[in-house]
């Protein structure tokens, strides 16, 4: 029976570290992924006392292998890993893991930051436009025509009012 190690690793985001294992072999239908932790399963085929919250099953991991299990915890994935399965998914394995895990996260975060962009932008077209409609409401209110002129994207109100 191998002796499960932990190592604790850098990875917070439960969805770039999926991305990130697809990435290194470990796609669609060989990862497990449980909102709470269910327990490893060791060569022998038998439940190991370690729990995780991401699991590659032992069948896709190798002939003698043991599970692979991710722990989810607030400070980062804790790779569960045997003896055994180290030398295999050890620490060339997780540099390349990581490195693929970073370039996900990236990605997610040039995401969120273009949506971000969007938002802001939006808001303040809306709020352009609300100005713009108290503007002409106000403008009609008080006698005025008002004529709209774009220059470049800028909107030029021009309001007139015929004095006889």
């Amino acid at each position: 029976m191998s002796a499960y190690v932990t190592l604790l690793t850098p990875m917070t985001d439960r969805e770039c570290l999926l991305h990130a294992l697809a990435d290194v072999g470990f796609g669609e239908g060989k990862v497990e992924v449980h909102q709470e932790a269910v327990g490893l399963t060791g060569y022998e085929g038998l439940e190991r006392a370690q729990r995780a919250h991401v699991v590659i099953r032992k069948q896709h991991v190798g002939g003698s292998s043991n599970d692979l299990g991710f722990l989810g915890t607030p400070t980062g994935h804790l790779l569960i890993v045997s003896d055994y399965d180290r030398r295999t998914y050890g620490q060339p394995w997780m540099q390349r893991l990581e490195a693929r895990y970073v370039h996900h996260a990236r990605i997610k975060e040039e995401r969120a930051a273009e949506e971000e962009r969007r938002r802001i932008a939006e808001e303040k077209r809306k709020l352009v436009q609300a100005q713009k409609q108290a503007i002409v409401e106000r403008a009609k209110k008080l006698g005025y025509q008002v004529q709209e002129k774009r220059e470049g994207d800028k909107v030029r109100l021009v309001l007139l009012r015929r004095v006889y």
